[in-house]
């Protein structure tokens, strides 16, 4: 079972090949590419609800 300490390590990371976060649902779309693209390889995290500022 993952954390909120977990998920929290998780998002001060840069996204990779495994770490797609995305700022709301409505980028849901592309979130779901996504979530393909894991499905098709060696998995990941897809989270949304976390606004990167670059």
């Amino acid at each position: 079972m993952m954390t909120i300490d977990d998920v929290k390590a998780l998002i001060v990371s840069d996204e990779s090949r495994t770490l797609e976060l995305k700022k709301s649902t409505g980028e849901l779309k592309d979130g779901m590419h996504a979530a393909c693209a894991f499905l098709n390889t060696e998995g990941g995290w897809l989270i949304f609800g976390i606004r990167r500022s670059h």
